[in-house]
């Protein structure tokens, strides 16, 4: 995670899953999505930045941010919810308590395809990969721990193993609270998680030690729930610039953004962060 250090900042901090049309208020007025990327993490002073590989602008944006200083991560989407959703969300999600093994093999079949473009996403000179899999929400797991550790973890170390062959490092994307599975995910290979989604600070907090214990460098901290008026986000800024000093954590958004709003709140979050 070294390639992701902080540059002229007190921490490393970049964007990850915000749509880039809620970029435009300090995107100094891109319209293409690539272009926008960049100019915000330019004014933001980030490190590194997620890029969505299906998009049609993936390409282009690697280039652009490599250009400007700023890590691409390489965000590909996992197998796991198309197997479910292909099954109905409801009969698939029970399949993973009945049928573990007839699950497995076909994410198998989705991992092929996702290694693929891991290695598509190195070649082009991403700085580390993404592998984006909600296995929680903010109510609960979303999959069986039993079946994430037994069948899907282990089968992810595919992508790990590719990635450190690349010279790169895997991190896991998940919403929620993943701390039954951060055990597994440490051992299959992942050198950090993407987490907080759906989560308020001290669930986070608490995810966050439990990361640390395994080993894990954490990516998130300001939190789309802390994000709804300017007192909270300046609040939630200020208390994560502590953690940050921690050592392990690199601030960036949950992936929850959707709105402009949300998105100036993060700026002032920021801004209080980095002043703490």
């Amino acid at each position: 995670m070294d390639s992701l250090a902080a540059h002229r900042t007190p921490f490393p901090f970049g964007l990850s899953f915000v749509p880039p049309d809620v970029l435009a208020p300090i995107a100094a007025g891109h319209a293409d999505p690539a272009g926008a990327l960049v100019a915000a993490c330019a004014e933001l002073q980030a490190s590194f930045a997620f890029v969505p590989a299906a998009a049609p602008w993936a390409e282009r944006a690697v280039a652009m941010l490599a250009e400007t200083g700023i890590a691409p991560l390489w965000a590909v989407d996992g197998p796991l919810w198309p197997v479910i959703e292909a099954r109905g969300a409801m009969d698939g999600l029970r399949a993973t308590l009945t049928h573990p093994g007839e699950v497995g093999a076909e994410l198998d079949e989705g991992l092929d395809l996702i290694v693929r473009d891991v290695t598509r996403g190195a070649e082009l000179g991403a700085r580390a990969i993404v592998l984006a899999e909600d296995l929680a929400g903010s109510d609960g797991p979303l999959v069986a721990p039993d079946f994430a550790i037994a069948e899907l973890l282990p089968r992810y170390e595919r992508v790990t193993r590719v990635a450190r062959a690349l010279g790169i490092p895997a991190i896991l994307h998940s919403d929620g609270d993943v701390r039954p599975l951060l055990h597994a995910v440490s051992r299959a290979g992942f050198s950090a998680i993407h987490a907080g989604g759906g989560l308020g600070f001290e669930a986070f907090d608490r995810l966050f030690w439990a990361a640390r214990d395994e080993g894990l460098a954490v990516m998130g901290g300001l939190l789309t729930a802390e994000l709804g008026n300017p007192a909270r986000a300046v609040a939630i800024g200020s208390t994560i610039g502590v953690l940050a000093h921690a050592g392990g954590l690199f601030v960036s958004d949950d992936g929850g953004i959707t709105t402009s709003a949300e998105m100036g709140n993060l700026v002032s979050a920021l801004a209080a962060a980095r002043d703490a």
